[in-house]
């Protein structure tokens, strides 16, 4: 069965339910109850986004297949005033569950995290995972 972005999605929040860490910002979705008070309080959070790259066909015949592929980002916010080493915890926290993750077809790929520092009472942190599908 080819997967759909719906599928990915799915799987990618479920993964994501399980980790423990902090609340977490779904895309799209309207915030959590946790979620306002973290960010009202300056306790640490993180932002999930899905982008969805390119789709390919790498076997046709009577039911071709369709591979999909994309990127899961996770920004991590911590209070600026405890510095970087919150957010670089954090970042490893998601990158070691999320790395070569594998649930029905989809497939997470090496963890890239990046420093992008203090901004607006926040210091963050960026966590991104390639992933595949189908």
């Amino acid at each position: 069965m080819n997967p759909t972005f719906e599928s990915i999605r799915l799987a990618i929040e479920r993964r994501l339910a399980i980790w423990d860490g902090v609340p977490v910002e779904y895309d799209g979705a309207q915030q959590s109850p946790a979620l306002k008070a973290a960010i009202e309080a300056k306790q640490s959070w993180v932002r999930c986004t899905i982008q969805h790259g390119d789709s390919f066909a790498p076997y046709k015949g009577a039911s071709p297949g369709v591979r999909r592929t994309g990127l899961t980002q996770f920004q991590v916010f911590t209070p600026e005033r405890q510095g970087s080493r919150p957010a670089a915890l954090l970042a490893d926290s998601l990158a070691e569950h999320f790395q070569f993750y594998r649930d029905a077809g989809l497939e997470l790929l090496t963890a890239s995290v990046q420093r992008v520092g203090p901004s607006d009472g926040w210091y963050q942190y960026n966590c991104t995972i390639p992933f595949r599908a189908g």
